[in-house]
């Protein structure tokens, strides 16, 4: 009886936040999207807006301003655009709200199996058998999860949709346990296709397939789930638009190329608490930028638990699977830059699954208190972390839209606690991996130093040339901003290669030609940041061969704003001009083209050779 109660508690309370408006300008992109996609179909929606979400979600955002229509008019714009309007916001919150209650069904159905599963449950003698089937622990896990503030600000406040990914996932991990792989692939696909963080889980997945089943069965596994995946593109796979789909999945890539959004992690801490104000283009350790050095972080760790997984004795896999899948999640918040507040929000729906299979796991088959201790270590990380995440959202929400939260939460105010924040959660990760490496992983420990310590070594390799003092490819580094009035800058071919695979093309001046190089346009302006790591800096320059006969420009070269070389005007003609300039101290370098008449027409520019020497 108290279950239904607290339940009806959290639905309740979930209903009447509704009308809260929430983080304003994503519940604006899907109402901008979703009309676009009801007007204009799904296909011009992608094509021809800002949409940078999978594919999936799209259907969704198109049925929901068809709902809409039915009752309301769209059209009426000072209702619709509202941040108020209330029926929109019920029905995008309402999915989510969906979603959480299909969660802790899942949650409680996952919990019986694995108390039910005989080869993966084995019952001490001194367990009473009643005590540790008593169907009250599943469903008071589930209560964890949906009375959980983070869970419920996220979308019933917030307006976000990560539960829809969590739900599809969590959706597959039970007709894994049930021996459906097929199934489970379909879910597991949908999942990143409506939600682009499950991405992560992909590799883990096919692990365990092959590891649980066979190598025939993960093929299949990867054939149902290209099935999938063309099936929810079908319209662009008739319409010979798959270019389009292939750019919606790789656009997150850099679509925020700052430190943190703020999340409060250790990039958070490194820009000074501005995570927003550092481009992850920075150089912060030789030549790797904060970028480079949070996806090494990030691989590492990951690759730790590919090891836990890959290695995993058959009846410890499911367990090492969930903990492996949750050291992902919290890893991607953690280490890499780019990473949003909200990004913790799988590990809280995984942590009740993690804490059964770890208190009534078969590895855990000879503990006499039924996981009963392991509890109050459960109980305490699992409520530290949904304090500090639901604070993280909070505070950003205050940050952002501060008529959503409690005045006194405005950044001024709340600086310093961010500070604070972003220590509690490192700390709660490095408790996680303590608790990670103290079980099945550390029998794998030698394994895994080896792979650290290759990595070093790649790392070391890469620097070399630098620290050889001989020339390092300006290419080896991102730029932190650019400028360009035509297309954007290409690595190694024209700047006309970035319109697709139809027109790639090799650099070249005059028909001397180039392996690498930068293809742009005039008016440019590229910027790369040398933290004043660099004395010398040469290039080769000119018109690429594709350019106009009437183009003419000039090319610049700047450090930290100050010019250092100018051309004269070159022309399609003439042959490669070559400068080199001194740098030494100087932390940002800046490659400009100008035109030299009145139009750039034409004006397909190249550097060449860019390279820089310490």
């Amino acid at each position: 009886m108290m279950f239904q109660v607290l339940l009806f508690v959290g639905l309740v309370t979930r209903l009447l936040l509704i009308p809260l408006s929430g983080f304003k300008a994503d519940i604006a992109f899907w109402k901008g999207w979703g009309l676009a996609a009801a007007d204009r179909g799904i296909q011009w929606m992608i094509m021809n807006t800002n949409y940078n979400y999978p594919p999936g979600f799209a259907y969704i955002l198109w049925l929901i301003n068809k709902a809409y229509a039915l009752f309301k008019n769209p059209y009426q714009i000072g209702d619709y655009w509202n941040s108020t309007n209330i029926f929109y916001l019920f029905l995008i919150k309402s999915l989510t709200i969906v979603a959480d209650l299909f969660i802790v069904f899942l949650i409680i159905k996952i919990g019986q199996i694995i108390f039910k599963n005989k080869s993966e449950i084995r019952l001490a003698p001194q367990c009473p058998k009643d005590e540790v089937k008593n169907p009250n622990i599943p469903k008071m896990l589930a209560l964890f999860y949906f009375l959980n503030p983070a869970v419920i600000y996220d979308g019933a406040v917030w307006g976000q949709v990560d539960q829809i990914g969590l739900v599809f996932f969590l959706t597959s991990i039970y007709f894994l346990m049930k021996n459906r792989v097929v199934i489970s692939t379909i879910f597991f696909t949908l999942s990143y296709l409506f939600k682009f963080q499950s991405i992560i889980f992909i590799p883990l997945f096919y692990v365990f397939v092959f590891r649980k089943f066979s190598f025939s069965e993960a093929v299949k596994s990867a054939g149902v789930a290209l099935c999938v995946f063309l099936l929810t593109t079908a319209p662009f796979v008739i319409h010979h638009q798959m270019d389009s789909v292939i750019r919606l999945l790789t656009i997150n890539f850099d679509w925020f190329p700052w430190y943190s959004l703020n999340a409060f992690n250790m990039w958070w801490l490194a820009s000074g608490s501005n995570g927003m104000g550092l481009t992850d283009k920075h150089l912060v350790f030789g030549i790797l930028s904060a970028k480079q050095v949070g996806f090494y972080l990030f691989t590492f760790v990951y690759f730790i638990g590919t090891v836990a997984v890959f290695f995993s004795k058959k009846e410890a896999l499911m367990e090492n699977f969930l903990k492996s899948c949750g050291l992902a999640v919290f890893g991607f918040f953690m280490l890499l830059t780019q990473s949003h507040e909200r990004y913790l929000f799988p590990l809280v729906g995984l942590l009740p699954l993690m804490w059964m299979y770890e208190s009534y796991g078969s590895n855990k088959a000879n503990r006499s208190d039924g996981g009963n201790k392991n509890l109050l270590f459960f109980s305490t990380f699992y409520l530290l972390l949904s304090m500090f995440f639901f604070l993280n959202m909070y505070l950003s929400m205050g940050w952002n839209y501060p008529d959503q939260v409690i005045p006194a939460f405005n950044r001024q105010s709340t600086i310093g606690l961010s500070v604070v924040i972003s220590y509690a959660q490192i700390f709660l990760f490095f408790v996680f991996l303590f608790w990670f490496f103290s079980k099945e992983v550390i029998r794998h420990i030698k394994f895994i130093g080896l792979t650290g310590m290759s990595m070093l070594l790649i790392i070391f390799f890469k620097h070399v040339p630098y620290l050889s003092g001989k020339p390092v490819s300006l290419l080896n580094l991102k730029p932190v901003g650019y400028h360009q009035d035509y297309l954007e800058p290409a690595a190694n071919k024209t700047v006309e290669s970035v319109r697709g695979v139809n027109f790639w093309n090799r650099l070249s001046v005059n028909y001397f030609f180039y392996k690498k190089g930068i293809g742009s346009h005039a008016d440019s302006e590229i910027t790369y940041h040398l933290n004043g790591k660099f004395s010398r800096f040469s290039t080769d320059f000119g018109i690429d061969t594709e350019g106009a006969e009437s183009a003419n420009v000039s090319f610049s070269i700047l450090g930290d704003g100050k010019e250092l070389f100018k051309s004269e005007g070159r022309g399609r003609f003439d042959s490669p001009g070559s400068a080199q300039v001194n740098i030494k101290g100087m932390k940002f370098l800046t490659l400009k083209i100008t035109r030299s008449g009145e139009s750039n027409f034409g004006a397909h520019a190249d550097w060449l050779n860019p390279s820089l020497i310490r």
